[in-house]
């Protein structure tokens, strides 16, 4: 299994989104924990990253297989999270 580490700044924009997605988010971190390659690799400028849908919302990560690591980038709305 994968640790995941979520920076200040992603928890920042995570104690904005609605409850009900808050609960999904936190399943989706759980499932990405024991898949991380479940998420769709990204492309372009965002290639090394993978993004998790769950609902209207995105979790743009990176994963560090020698480590065991799972950085979370962003969490937030599909509508601006690939402009970060």
């Amino acid at each position: 299994m994968y640790t995941i580490i979520i920076p200040p700044r992603a928890q920042k924009r995570l104690k904005i989104i609605p409850k009900f997605y808050k609960r999904a988010i936190k399943e989706a971190l759980n499932e990405i924990k024991e898949d991380p390659f479940a998420g769709k690799p990204l492309t372009r400028e965002l290639i090394g990253r993978f993004s998790f849908r769950v609902g209207v919302y995105r979790i743009i990560y990176k994963v560090n297989r020698k480590d065991k690591i799972i950085d979370i980038f962003f969490a937030g709305h599909r509508a601006i999270v690939y402009e970060k």
